[in-house]
């Protein structure tokens, strides 16, 4: 990535707001067994639907209108919001994450505005059909059954990045249980925590390295 567009990256919202609150829970928040229990389960739920989306997903090219896409228009936001829940829940940060979710809703609000926007204009009449059938966040009972179809690509997800999330998740998750267990119930380093933990770096690992591999790759080729 060239500087001046990881310039124009940081300069976007989510930087400024987003990951500096991350970084204040990361430090503050401290969850219990009860609570990891409860919020796992929409975190879960949120990375399967942005897992599910990111395989249909064609952006800008085409209307997608399979997969999710049949039950809501933005299910990546959907899925997102889930995962934002899932905190919220397992972290016990109920009026912070409340904040948080409306800000979060607002944001979102302005990007789908632009996006359905810029849709309309391209898709025209297929588009207001489809926005006419599907709501926006909630999903439908009966799938969208017009508009073209095609198969869920694990080629496509790859391509989307979207594992990296998921890994990621699932190593904040294990932090934040490792948090509980070591620091708040004062517990050693068990055979558990150590798989968990060696879960953790691996996932990191595969992240870093697949990076690695691909910043190789650019610098072959170019």
């Amino acid at each position: 990535m060239s500087i001046k567009n990881r310039l124009k990256r940081w300069g976007k919202l989510r930087f400024f707001i987003f990951y500096p609150f991350g970084l204040f829970i990361l430090f503050s928040a401290t969850p219990d067994d009860r609570s990891i229990m409860a919020g796992i389960w929409f975190i879960i739920a949120g990375l399967l639907i942005r897992l599910w989306a990111n395989g249909y997903a064609i952006k800008l090219d085409k209307l997608t209108t399979c997969g999710p896409y049949a039950y809501l228009r933005h299910p990546l936001y959907f899925g997102t919001m889930l995962l934002a829940l899932g905190f919220m829940i397992m972290l016990k940060i109920y009026y912070i994450g409340a904040f948080f979710l409306i800000l979060l809703s607002l944001i979102y609000y302005r990007t789908i505005k632009k996006e359905e926007a810029m849709l309309k204009d391209k898709f025209e009449q297929v588009y207001l059909d489809y926005k006419k059938s599907v709501p926006a966040m909630i999903p439908k009972i009966f799938p969208y059954k017009k508009g073209e179809k095609w198969p869920f690509s694990f080629r496509r997800l790859i391509r989307s990045q979207e594992y990296k999330l998921f890994l990621w998740m699932i190593v904040v998750v294990i932090v934040f249980h490792l948090k509980e267990e070591l620091l708040a119930e004062r517990e050693t380093l068990d055979f558990k925590n150590w798989f968990l933990l060696g879960i953790a770096m691996l996932f990191i690992l595969i992240d870093l390295g697949g990076e690695f591999i691909k910043h190789r790759a650019r610098k072959a080729a170019a």
